[in-house]
């Protein structure tokens, strides 16, 4: 029953999806390329972008500063996390000024600051994309410690009593659902802030190649890269931190 429903939804998507290019495809069959393109200029676009050597390295950059941000970010968190239960001025600093500012100071003033302290350079890209990424990873770390069950905790120190061994066996492994959640996340939102991060303070990436096109009103090329990312971010979600996420919720649900 859930599995043929499962398949009906899957066909309903993929229904959606080509129906929205077949409106595109009448609404653009009209207009100039430079306006709006049809889906198949776009298609031919993104594939001669992955298959270019000049560009598939740009490719390559913007992928490889997105994954270390949501890297050292959830680091960051999980770090920031621990500190909080270990003493109450800890939870106070945190929890009440540091997340606070990090959510409300605004993602263009991080890329201003970047480019003023680094100047233009892979370390900027990537100090950008953590500042603006860290208090959503942050959010679910906190919570997921939050929510360790004091029982649990209780009954690893009667096992062990070495700290080390308790959190890395027991309280990492309780809190993995929230962090992987925060890393999903912080990485769907990485890539929005990698192109804003890549137009201020960066030579090369995919937001430099849209910077390119946008000075030649190059929309064919615009909507190629952005169906790119898509593509990308779906790649790692799909195949890397959704299995990983519905493994971990499976194995809680069954502890």
């Amino acid at each position: 029953m859930f599995s043929n429903l499962a398949n009906r939804t899957a066909y309903s998507s993929e229904l959606i999806i080509l129906a929205v290019c077949v409106f595109w495809w009448f609404v653009a069959k009209d207009l100039p390329d430079f306006v709006l393109p049809t889906p198949i200029d776009v298609l031919l676009s993104t594939i001669q972008i992955v298959t270019d050597q000049n560009t598939v390295s740009h490719i390559f950059i913007s992928m490889t500063r997105v994954l270390v941000a949501v890297l050292i970010a959830a680091f960051i968190s999980i770090l920031l996390s621990v500190l909080t239960r270990m003493n109450i001025l800890f939870q106070t600093i945190i929890e009440n000024n540091i997340l606070v500012v990090l959510n409300s100071f605004p993602s263009v003033g991080w890329a201003i600051l970047g480019v003023i302290w680094f100047s233009i350079s892979n370390g900027t890209v990537i100090f950008i994309e953590i500042m603006i990424i860290t208090p959503f990873c942050l959010i679910n770390c906190l919570q997921g410690f939050r929510q360790m069950d004091p029982e649990l905790l209780e009954m690893g120190k009667s096992f062990s009593r070495n700290a080390l061994r308790n959190f890395f066996k027991l309280q990492i492994a309780l809190a993995v659902p929230f962090i992987i959640a925060g890393v999903r996340m912080s990485y769907g939102i990485a890539w929005k802030i990698a192109i804003v991060a890549e137009l201020f303070g960066a030579s090369s990436g995919l937001g430099w190649l849209l910077q390119q096109a946008q000075n030649q009103s190059d929309a064919q090329t615009v909507l190629a890269i952005c169906i790119l990312i898509v593509i990308l971010f779906s790649i790692i979600d799909g195949l890397l931190l959704r299995p990983f996420a519905k493994r971990y919720s499976i194995n809680t649900m069954e502890n």
